[in-house]
């Protein structure tokens, strides 16, 4: 990927998490939070960490400036916070394997994407969960698995908003794929 083509889907990416990143503390917007599909697919295309560290910016830089104004932001931005490193490292790094693996025929490419985003932001979820539940300070004596099946419900709209996006992008990066061959014939 050339810098140019990198710099443009870093800016892809960046606004498509701070555009729907507003809807996760309450907004009007309707749309799922993009984040765990952005961190992955940055991993995947951008690579460096120096994308990554703009990402978490830009997510504090949302979260912080939204706790001023929503109140549900407030719950969030707890002691519990710094778990956002790690559960967007590991779907990055997911990304960043995927990125050393060989070309493949599309269906296996597809197939392994999916086997890979599914255990990457699975993953996420216990991360982001457990660290809210153990550094929070909202949780008194309830124990992890408690505090797991209570927040288990959540977990089918986790891994499908994020499968919406990454099918989504997938679907537009082999759309334009396929114009750019069309237009070479």
């Amino acid at each position: 990927m050339s810098a140019r083509t990198r710099l443009y889907t870093a800016a892809a990416l960046l606004l498509l998490m701070a555009v729907t990143r507003v809807g996760h503390f309450g907004s009007d917007v309707s749309l799922p939070d993009a984040s765990l599909a952005v961190f992955l697919l940055g991993g995947l295309w951008l690579g460096t960490w120096v994308w990554f560290a703009a990402g978490i910016a830009l997510a504090v830089v949302i979260d912080v400036s939204l706790a001023k104004t929503a109140a549900e932001a407030a719950w969030c931005l707890t002691p519990a916070y710094w778990g956002l490193l790690p559960t967007y490292a590991t779907l990055w790094l997911a990304g960043r394997w995927l990125a050393r693996q060989p070309a493949r025929p599309l269906t296996h490419a597809a197939a392994i994407l999916g086997v890979v985003a599914l255990t990457a932001v699975s993953l996420a979820f216990l991360i982001s969960n457990l660290t809210f539940w153990a550094f929070s300070g909202m949780f008194g004596d309830m124990t992890a698995t408690a505090y797991l099946a209570s927040v288990a419900r959540y977990y089918p709209s986790y891994l499908a908003g994020a499968g919406l996006y990454l099918a989504l992008i997938g679907l537009v990066r082999a759309a334009l794929a396929h114009r750019r061959s069309a237009a070479t014939v």
